[in-house]
């Protein structure tokens, strides 16, 4: 693409298979303390709301891992430390390097032909632990991740750390990503150029491009 040196990819959902890692690293989880996999909705509706905090700016990535299994944990009645099984679960889901299809061979084209960050929010060490397993850190030129940075997506401040640390203009950068709360607003509020990915075919006009595939990243992309 004319113009563009830099590739800001975020992690889950657009390379990494969140749904998947969540997946096993929640069923280790709950075998450890007994729970049934029918009260995973349960769960997945106090993290939601523990995300959508957090994106706010009104609940820190700390309090997060804590936050959710005390919500979850309250709503099934059962008196377990919420803080030591965020630990464990985040211990979990560090060790799951799970990849989405076709993301590596994504990554070894555009290798050499842009300079590749990661720009994710999460917790940094699960972060670093699953690029690790994954073998993807070789195609990264930076990792960012707003628990190092002190800043999370979509805040500005968290685009122009980036920006400053690439030693960047915003017109030679893109973001990638499939969050339209994270990715594409971060982008949009900060002057920087964005792509929509979503595997399921929706669009939007907050990004600048929209995209339902890795193939369609590519023919963008040149």
């Amino acid at each position: 693409m004319k113009g563009k040196k830099y590739l800001l990819f975020d992690a889950d959902n657009t390379l990494y298979d969140f749904q998947a890692t969540e997946k096993a690293a929640l069923g280790r989880l709950f075998g450890e303390y007994g729970i049934p996999w029918s009260l995973v909705d349960i769960y997945h509706e106090g993290n939601r709301r523990c995300w959508r905090m957090f994106e706010e700016g009104t609940m820190t990535i700390e309090e997060l891992e804590a936050a959710r299994f005390r919500m979850f944990f309250e709503a099934i009645g059962i008196a377990e430390d919420p803080v030591e099984a965020g630990r464990l679960y985040s211990k979990h889901l560090g060790e799951e390097g799970i990849m989405l299809p076709g993301a590596i061979e994504l990554l070894e084209k555009l290798y050499g032909r842009y300079s590749l960050s990661i720009v994710t929010n999460g917790i940094a060490d699960v972060q670093r632990e699953r690029i690790r397993r994954s073998d993807t850190g070789r195609f990264f030129d930076n990792v960012f991740i707003s628990q190092e940075i002190g800043f999370s997506k979509p805040d500005p401040r968290f685009f122009s750390f980036v920006l400053d640390a690439l030693g960047a203009e915003k017109e030679s950068c893109l973001v990638i990503g499939d969050s339209l709360t994270s990715d594409i607003k971060g982008a949009r509020d900060s002057g920087i150029d964005s792509v929509y990915i979503s595997f399921s075919g929706d669009s939007t006009d907050e990004a600048t491009y929209c995209v339902s595939s890795y193939d369609g990243l590519m023919k963008l992309l040149g």
